[in-house]
């Protein structure tokens, strides 16, 4: 009776052992699963929904941050790379210019693949003085690269929440606006939405 006592412990057990190792496989699946969901596949920045979903975050509980800034940024003439070298390059021209904007902000800052060219990069805790530095950083890094022998450069929009936005698209419209300003002052440099822009 010990021995089957033993072997009915060992048993249940091994069953333990199972179900445990099949739950952190699953929960490991699981959460490899929701990183993915919230990539783009290209650049491995977060994608358009994600970016959303944390704005949303942030509109819903505004005490979170006094301040954030969204910044626009839009590789110029992009259509001609693709055009002139073809979309394997382009591509690479995209993947270059997301890690230069990856690496100018900080880990907790997000930076999302708004559309084909377009970034969308938010800011927490920045100053719309010091996101106007962080864009004018970018754009001098991107200025300054080569991707695959392609030089581009980007034009970059600025808006703050203190401007009173009072929806994630609003938000992301001044900034829009403040993107399409820089591109029909010559593209490849820097501006910061006002309500004169409207």
């Amino acid at each position: 009776s010990s021995f089957a006592l033993v072997s009915l412990l060992v048993i249940c057990l091994l069953i333990v052992l199972f179900i445990y190792r099949r739950f952190r496989v699953s929960k490991q699946r699981n959460e490899e699963l929701d990183y993915l969901a919230s990539r783009d596949p290209l650049t491995n920045v977060y994608n358009r929904r994600s970016l959303f979903e944390l704005m949303n975050i942030y509109f819903s509980k505004p005490e979170l941050d006094e301040e954030y800034c969204i910044i626009m940024a839009d590789i110029d003439y992009f259509k001609s790379v693709n055009d002139t070298y073809g979309h394997s390059v382009g591509d690479t021209v995209i993947c270059g210019v997301s890690n230069i904007l990856q690496s100018s902000v900080r880990q907790n800052d997000i930076v999302a693949r708004y559309g084909g060219e377009e970034f969308c990069i938010l800011l927490r805790q920045v100053s719309q003085a010091q996101a106007t530095r962080i864009a004018e950083n970018m754009r001098l890094k991107i200025e300054q690269s080569l991707f695959e022998d392609v030089s581009v450069t980007c034009s970059f929009g600025i808006t703050s929440i203190l401007f009173d936005a009072k929806t994630p698209i609003e938000l992301i419209n001044q900034a829009d606006i403040a993107l399409y300003r820089s591109k029909s002052l010559g593209r490849n440099q820097v501006t910061v939405w006002h309500n004169m822009l409207e």
